[in-house]
């Protein structure tokens, strides 16, 4: 027997039930949009704190990769266009041969120093200068003429550079064309790749003569901050908003009986009467995803991948969904005197 309820009018329903003047389920409405952004904006704060860490280790020589032999006193030589070619390799952001110290003198000061010579593609700025030299050296800033070895070049200093390239304290000249090889070879690497899973992949690609190669990180820290990010418990936090959700909204039907009552009373089927529920709760649910969609999408700069923020939202969502409808699943088929009674 039909009660007369067809779908668009229970989807009409619902909607005022939950965006109408006074509705009653108006506050899950705004408790699901918070707690969808939240959940997004939470993850942001601990991917900024991420970054943070990384930074600080970079800073410090994580991710700083030297080839080299692995033998003391076995002299090894690295091809520069093998080198220079890790570059193309994924997760490296500069790579480039460096040869054995040279000991010059820098002027003013007539300063006995220690230059090395490096590709362009591990130090760019030597790419539009003669020298590159670490601000602790000289009193100078920016781009200025010096000599070194009675020789007038241009140089530019650096104040800023990852543990382990030596730039800071060193002098650095590029590399000349007769420079087809050498015994090291840096690679910078990206902030969220690991040195240990790469090096064996760099040290194929490199074309060697002499002996074998040992990979050397400039900073070896015990464990990888990427992975405990990713193994963190503060990952299933969407989990547990949505169960909070479901409780809260579960506590404001329960809250809603006699209202439920009145549908029953007035000779609604509980078919239809689940299906209204059925509806209000999606509604619900439904802002809770779309709000932490929008948040994704707002704050997709400050997190390692907005994809992800968008499907723990949609977790969080189904969660509240289905944990919602089987606690108020009997509200659908229980007597309406007995709904009304508690009231």
């Amino acid at each position: 027997m039909s009660d007369g309820w067809r779908l668009r009018y229970l989807a009409r329903e619902a909607v005022r039930n939950v965006l109408g003047h006074g509705a009653r389920m108006a506050p899950m409405l705004l408790l699901a949009v918070l707690l969808g952004a939240g959940a997004v904006a939470f993850a942001a704060i601990e991917t900024a704190a991420l970054r943070t860490d990384l930074d600080d280790l970079a800073a410090r020589g994580r991710g700083v990769a030297a080839y080299a032999s692995s033998a003391a006193g076995q002299p090894v030589s690295i091809t520069r266009a093998s080198c220079e070619s890790l570059t193309a390799q994924p997760g490296v952001l500069a790579a480039g041969l460096v040869t054995d110290p040279v000991e010059r003198s820098l002027e003013p000061g007539a300063i006995e120093i220690m230059t090395r010579r490096a590709s362009t593609t591990l130090l760019p700025q030597l790419a539009h200068t003669d020298a590159v030299i670490g601000a602790p050296i000289i009193d100078r800033a920016g781009t200025f003429r010096t000599r070194i070895d009675q020789t007038l070049l241009d140089a530019q200093t650096v104040t800023e550079q990852r543990e382990g390239l030596g730039a800071s304290h060193s002098v650095f000249l590029a590399l000349g064309p007769d420079d087809t090889s050498g015994p090291y070879c840096l690679a910078v690497l990206d902030h969220f790749l690991d040195a240990a899973t790469i090096a064996p992949v760099h040290l194929a690609a490199l074309d060697v003569a002499g002996g074998p190669l040992t990979a050397t990180e400039a900073l070896r820290v015990t464990s990888d901050p990427v992975e405990a990010f990713l193994a963190r418990p503060a990952r299933f936090l969407p989990l547990l908003l949505g169960l909070l959700g479901a409780v809260a909204t579960v506590i404001g039907y329960r809250l809603r009986t006699s209202e439920l009552a009145v549908y029953r009373l007035s000779g609604t089927a509980r078919a239809s009467m689940l299906q209204l529920l059925t509806l209000e709760i999606l509604t619900i649910t439904g802002a809770a995803a779309t709000s932490a969609t929008a948040a994704a999408l707002t704050l997709r700069a400050h997190l390692l991948d907005p994809g992800t923020s968008v499907l723990w939202g949609l977790t969080m969502a189904g969660t509240w969904a289905l944990v919602t409808l089987i606690a108020t699943a009997d509200l659908a088929v229980r007597r309406p005197t007995d709904l009304a009674k508690d009231r």
